[in-house]
């Protein structure tokens, strides 16, 4: 069959008909079939069965163990400890469970692709800051431990996109005290929005611009009708851009400084 091409290989020796739709769910099964059943998906494979926001992987990820010599194209292994605690089942596929697989990903991922799946999923309350602080502690050394710890310590913080992470920090580099970060604005109206970042005190609100920003009408609109909210609620707003903050952040401190100054 594999000869007429009525079959196809799909990993290792694993088959199946030809022109069957191959699913992240399927691969997943296909992976550990390959393995005899002696692997747990892991990794942004897991990440996928549980719908995280995770880059592309063209590489299935399996946790085996220490003395597994598994060779398989297309397959990723990690020899890594794990806890049976830590197993579960999505869609009949064995995988880590939702903690164990944001922390793998997060030691794995780069510092933006792990804060991304962090922020996705503290919105949609799949998990905790506070979850996946406690399985870190329990992960002992690692690679990536300090990539990990730096965006849970910055999602922690309220920091959920790359621009707010570096405004964040140069404001903590300049001794910049008494904000908060992504703080809930109301008006006489409701709910003005979610600012970036606010000094109360003051009533200065600062906004980051991310790098795609604006990509149409309708939400260059809305954003300035907010901004004129915020000031007719009485906060003065600055605005900055990723250049800003990226190229410019001495500037940026800067003027922050001049306003907090004239408000005191």
């Amino acid at each position: 069959m594999l000869a007429d091409g009525r079959w196809v290989i799909v990993i290792g020796d694993v088959m199946a008909p030809a022109g069957t739709q191959l699913t992240p769910v399927s691969l997943a099964h296909a992976a550990t079939l390959a393995t005899r059943c002696a692997a747990v998906v892991s990794h942004t494979t897991a990440a996928v069965l549980w719908r995280y926001a995770v880059p592309v992987d063209p590489e299935v990820h399996l946790i085996v163990a220490r003395d597994d010599r598994v060779r398989l194209i297309g397959v990723r292994t990690h020899r890594i400890e794990l806890d049976e605690r830590a197993i579960t089942k999505v869609d009949g596929v064995v995988c880590t469970d939702r903690v164990r697989t944001a922390i793998d990903c997060l030691l794995w991922l780069p510092e933006e692709s792990g804060r991304a799946l962090m922020v996705d999923a503290l919105r949609r309350r799949m998990l905790t800051v506070d979850e996946v602080r406690r399985g870190l502690w329990a992960m002992g050394q690692r690679h990536g431990l300090t990539r990990a710890w730096n965006v849970l310590g910055d999602v922690g913080a309220g920091a959920y996109s790359e621009g707010e992470v570096r405004l964040h920090r140069e404001l903590r580099k300049a001794g910049l005290r008494g904000w908060k970060a992504n703080v809930a604005i109301h008006d006489v109206e409701g709910l003005v929005g979610v600012v970036d970042v606010l000094f109360d005190h003051a009533r200065l609100v600062i906004e980051i611009d991310g790098r795609a920003f604006h990509s149409d009408d309708e939400s260059f609109q809305l954003d300035r009708t907010r901004q004129n909210r915020l000031v007719r609620a009485g906060y003065s707003v600055l605005r900055f851009t990723w250049d800003d903050v990226t190229r410019r952040p001495g500037e940026v401190v800067a003027l922050v400084a001049a306003h907090l100054a004239n408000a005191a």
